[in-house]
């Protein structure tokens, strides 16, 4: 199983730092957790984690991590200088008054925390549990976003690994999509696909829509048969090993589709050459997405484009920037992004995606499933 490694944290923490000008960071966010420390376990297990701390010692960079017994295990593989393990759940038995996780996490917080007198703090707004003595603070929301656009090394390697596990499960799909066969059968060989690929448990999200429900753009599987002559929208955009791939294809489920499914076929393909020639450091998403809008909108499609061109990709789905009509953000270089379009009708439907990384000149292209119907 990949990894982020212990420089890699280690190098975005001393970012973190660099930017904050603060003396002691307090984070709270599970995925910025895993960030900074290389922590991570499944999303089921986050749900059920409750209260969790990171703080970071500005000044010196000494970090320690505040977490409860049940998820020691987990707590273990962050790199750290020093773990406090606070009493919950372990074995069985609630170890804390009333077995409550949220006042037993607080205490455990506000017992880390130095005597706060003259110190600097920043703290993730919407985070940082009500109850801390923590009473003025920096916001590092921004910052942290700022940052994680900038992918390192480690980072790379995890999308990278995503994207190598999402390929063999388009792979599964366009062997999967066939007359007869129901979405939530092709949704099952995705799954199996992808877990033979990772080696282990995946998260698996994404839209798999077929027939008269493509037209409505995504969703989850059903049991609807998919019919000769309809095409299937794969949109998979699975968690793997803590970040993300995410990239799609309208597969036929026979040898032939109507006149304007091809039209649209075409279409799409265009709009995702055309979006490449302005995937490079200082271009705003709002051109991207206008130069996708205009393609289709030259074939005939634009009225039927009605979400946005794509967006930024990594800890989360989907991140900054955005390629949605009023945005300004410029892409730079580390970014991960997607591309794509798509258009939705009476008589068809379809979405294609790739993912990209923003190089010091240009791109490079991450993905290489197959886009076109045939």
């Amino acid at each position: 199983m990949l990894q982020l490694t212990p420089e890699g944290c280690r190098a975005r923490r001393e970012s973190l730092i660099a930017a904050a000008e603060v003396d002691l960071i307090v984070i709270n966010n599970p995925r910025h957790i895993f960030y900074l420390t290389g922590m991570f376990s499944t999303q089921l297990l986050l749900s059920a984690w409750g209260p969790l701390t990171l703080l970071i010692d500005a000044r010196s960079g000494r970090t320690t991590l505040v977490a409860h017994d049940a998820i020691a295990g987990q707590a273990a593989t962050a790199y750290v200088d020093e773990r406090r393990i606070w009493g919950w759940y372990n074995s069985g038995k609630a170890a804390g008054p009333g077995g409550d996780l949220f006042g037993g996490g607080l205490k455990a917080l506000n017992d880390a925390l130095p005597t706060l007198d003259g110190l600097r703090v920043g703290v993730e707004n919407g985070w940082l549990p009500h109850g801390t003595p923590i009473r003025e603070a920096r916001d590092l929301n921004a910052i942290l976003a700022g940052l994680r656009r900038r992918k390192h090394p480690d980072e790379l390697a995890l999308i990278r690994e995503a994207i190598r596990v999402t390929e063999a499960g388009h792979r599964a799909a366009r062997a999967a999509i066939r007359p007869g066969a129901t979405e939530l059968q092709v949704f099952n060989a995705i799954q199996d696909a992808l877990t033979d690929a990772c080696g282990h448990a995946v998260h698996l999200i994404g839209d798999f829509v077929s027939g008269e429900r493509a037209r409505g753009i995504g969703g989850f599987a059903s049991t609807r048969v998919i019919q000769a002559g309809e095409v299937m929208i794969a949109d998979l955009f699975p968690i793997v090993n803590g970040y993300r791939a995410d990239f799609t294809a309208t597969i036929p489920a026979s040898d032939s589709v109507t006149p304007e499914q091809m039209q649209l076929d075409a279409a799409l393909n265009a709009a995702l050459r055309a979006a490449e020639t302005l995937l490079k450091p200082g271009v705003v998403g709002g051109d991207v997405y206008r130069i996708v809008q205009q393609t289709l909108d030259a074939h005939g499609f634009a009225a039927h484009f009605p979400h946005h061109a794509g967006h930024g990709l990594g800890l989360d789905h989907p991140e900054a920037p955005y390629f949605v009509p009023l945005s300004d953000e410029a892409l730079v270089e580390g970014d991960v992004v997607t591309v794509e379009p798509g258009a939705y009708g009476a008589a068809f439907a379809g979405r294609i995606e790739n993912n990209y990384l923003i190089t010091a000149d240009g791109f490079e292209r991450l993905t290489n499933h197959q886009t076109t119907l045939y």
